[in-house]
């Protein structure tokens, strides 16, 4: 499962949390077959594995509500699985160790203790060979494809004929019977130091040699530009070799293929160590496995990030600067006038480019921002028609489909008219927003006014949503519903799940009438959830009532609204219901709920965390502390907070509480002489 899949069920996990039947069910749909595998892995017997594989549910269920973190649901399962056969299977397949490898291990350790070096490599290679053995044949070969060539667990299922979701769960129980192994080998003695790090370079090697076909090194060739063929050379140089080496080889022939085993000479070893360096390289361009920002940014040549920023003259393109519009090879956006040309293509009903996938591959300038504190009385020169419409009728032309900031900023954006739906996008749906940073951006408008986009909704499980997106300017909504990212936020479909993930919000926001939030309007799921995760706002918000540091409104029908690990230091106001994380939480009539947890409120912003509406037992509020300025700057007061992966403390710009890692932070201090009327 991608972790885009697995972030778009965490909610579901929430739900499942609660007691939700629905929710329960999704998530045995989704696992079931990974938990199987699992067990059957460890068991080799069909029966037993069924077995366990429902002791593993009703313990899942049983403990979920225990679990911390939801995001980590998927890896906890596995935990579960592995942990509930380990204590009903004595020996699980793919044997752990055997008699063989124990005795291996023990002649290593003797080796080290004479400071037989050669002996000891000669011996930690036939452990090497004797674990991979060990392993099931269709595992080794997943194995052996995947740490040779870094191949992802879709190119893997297409060499297998797997299910992609199939792969990567027979990657993942493969790599823990090789922890496994590891660690027993460890205990016979043998300082695992010496060679752990050398593991996966030698299963390359034997990758190489015995299993990987030439076809893959040509494909991985043309995809990352690099010769991936080093091993397919040596094979050729083999074919030609002396006639004295064959006679040599032909002392020792290679055995039927149906008895076929790896084997290890002594040459073999000498050949590894020349080619590590071949290996290093090769695993250094497989970006797959580095972080999200590092793997995104490959996909774009260096010399479109470095095109100059072109000032934008109000006009639209006829064409944009490269790409086919697929997930794969999205259409590229370099300058404003390309960007226009999206808005006129959705904004004319064209769906299919509206449902297309785009990156931007160089920063935008929409209007010069020297003079941005004076915009409110005097415009600048381009105003901006917002990416998807509503017209008369009451009909949407909405953007449905992907769009990549991929680290690039859009600056100057102004929007006015106190039109519905404004903001760069105006109305969208089962989108997704990544990596987005619009900074210095005034937007006026009607109801749902957001930085990003005015009015957001989902509707399919499809991952939709935002996530790294940063706003720093404006937000004027002459109505109901502002927000810094949306305006509104809404999950629509049964069981569907959209999420705002580590995204951060400076400047203003206000709405005359009502729902104002630093991060969106109002939040509101309907028969699905709506996520709002990891996300802070120092805004300054205002509305005439639900007035919030995340949201002016957190409500649920059947499905679930939830924020989790947020923090607001931004100022709040409101004529009714000022909250510093929710101005007001509900639930109508069903069996919805509003789980705010694990957030933080600046003390000098607003003391109150929120205003409770309807919804009694099933509005659920757990862990909202008020921070002095002096305790918001110290790390171990975000106890719930994840500073490995997520969150950091820098001081940059003279910012002393917590950003994020992942998403660029902007402060923006803007003076607005009047309040909106209440």
């Amino acid at each position: 499962m991608t972790e885009e899949k697995r972030k778009q069920l965490a909610p579901t996990v929430v739900l499942a949390s609660h007691g939700n039947k629905k929710a329960c069910r999704e998530l045995y749909i989704h696992y079931h077959k990974d938990v199987f595998f699992i067990c059957y892995s460890m068991t080799a017997d069909f029966t037993k594995a069924s077995d366990l594989t429902v002791a593993v549910f009703e313990k899942m269920f049983e403990s979920l509500e225990r679990l911390d973190d939801h995001n980590d649901f998927q890896q906890w399962l596995y935990s579960l699985a592995i942990n509930i056969c380990r204590s009903h299977v004595a020996e699980p397949l793919g044997g752990i160790t055997n008699k063989e490898t124990e005795s291996l291990a023990a002649a290593a350790a003797g080796h080290i203790k004479k400071g037989d070096k050669k002996a000891f490599e000669r011996t930690v290679m036939q452990i090497i060979e004797n674990m991979v053995q060990c392993l099931p044949s269709v595992a080794r070969v997943i194995l052996l494809y995947r740490y040779y060539a870094q191949l992802d667990a879709g190119q893997i299922a297409l060499l297998e004929k797997l299910e992609e979701d199939e792969a990567l769960t027979r990657i993942t129980a493969v790599d823990m019977l090789i922890d496994r192994q590891c660690e027993k080998i460890k205990e016979s003695g043998v300082d695992m130091k010496l060679f752990t790090k050398d593991l996966h370079k030698a299963l390359s090697f034997i990758a190489s040699k015995k299993f990987v076909p030439d076809n893959v090194h040509k494909d991985l060739s043309e995809k990352t530009g690099f010769d991936m063929s080093p091993y397919a050379k040596e094979k050729e140089q083999k074919k030609v070799a002396p006639p004295e080496k064959k006679k040599t080889e032909k002392k020792d022939p290679e055995p039927p293929a149906k008895e076929k085993k790896l084997r290890f000479t002594v040459g073999d070893f000498i050949l590894f160590f020349g080619i590590i360096a071949a290996v290093l390289v090769i695993f250094s361009v497989s970006g797959h496995f580095f972080s999200k920002k590092e793997a995104e940014q490959t996909t774009i040549s260096q010399s479109s990030a470095e095109k100059p920023v072109l000032l934008w003259n109000g006009a639209a393109a006829s064409t944009f600067d490269g790409g086919s519009g697929t997930p794969e090879d999205p259409f590229q956006i370099a300058t404003g006038t390309q960007l226009a040309y999206l808005a006129n293509l959705v904004n004319e009903g064209d769906s299919y480019y509206a449902a297309c996938s785009y990156i931007l591959t160089a920063d935008i300038l929409l209007n010069e921002t020297d003079n941005f504190d004076t915009w409110q009385t005097s415009p600048p020169d381009n105003r901006w028609t917002p990416i998807g419409s509503s017209a008369d009728d009451d009909s949407h032309a909405y953007f449905t489909g992907t769009f990549d900031g991929n680290g690039h900023t859009i600056e100057g954006l102004y929007v006015t008219g106190n039109n519905d739906y404004s903001g760069l996008f105006g109305v969208s749906r089962n989108a997704l927003f990544t990596d987005i940073t619009i900074t210095k951006a005034y937007i006026d408008g009607g109801s749902y006014t957001g930085g990003i986009t005015g009015y957001y909704a989902a509707d399919t499980k499809e991952v939709s949503g935002f996530r790294f997106c940063s706003f720093s300017g404006v937000v004027l909504a002459d109505g109901n519903n502002a927000g810094g990212i949306t305006g509104y936020f809404r999950a629509e479909g049964e069981m569907n799940s959209t999420f705002i993930t580590e995204c951060c919000v400076s400047g203003h926001i206000s709405a005359s009438k009502g729902y104002a939030g630093g991060i969106t309007g109002a939040s509101e799921a309907d028969t699905g959830s709506v996520m709002i995760k990891n996300c802070f706002s120092t805004a300054r918000i205002h509305a005439g009532r639900n007035a919030g540091g995340i949201t002016g409104d957190s409500r649920a029908a059947d499905g679930a609204a939830i924020i989790d690990c947020c923090y607001n230091a931004g100022i709040i106001s409101a004529s009714q219901n000022a909250g510093g994380i929710s101005g007001i939480i509900n639930c109508a009539e069903g069996e919805g709920k509003v789980n705010i947890q694990a957030c933080i409120i600046l003390e000098a912003s607003s003391p109150v965390g929120v205003t409770r509406g309807t919804g009694g037992e099933r509005l659920v509020v757990d862990s909202i502390a008020v921070f002095s300025a002096s305790e918001m700057i110290l790390k171990d007061n975000f106890d719930r907070f994840n500073f490995e992966d997520t969150w950091k403390i820098t001081g940059e710009n003279g910012y002393r509480y917590p950003v994020l890692k992942n998403t660029e932070y902007i402060p923006l201090t803007v003076s607005i002489p009047e309040e909106p009327s209440t």
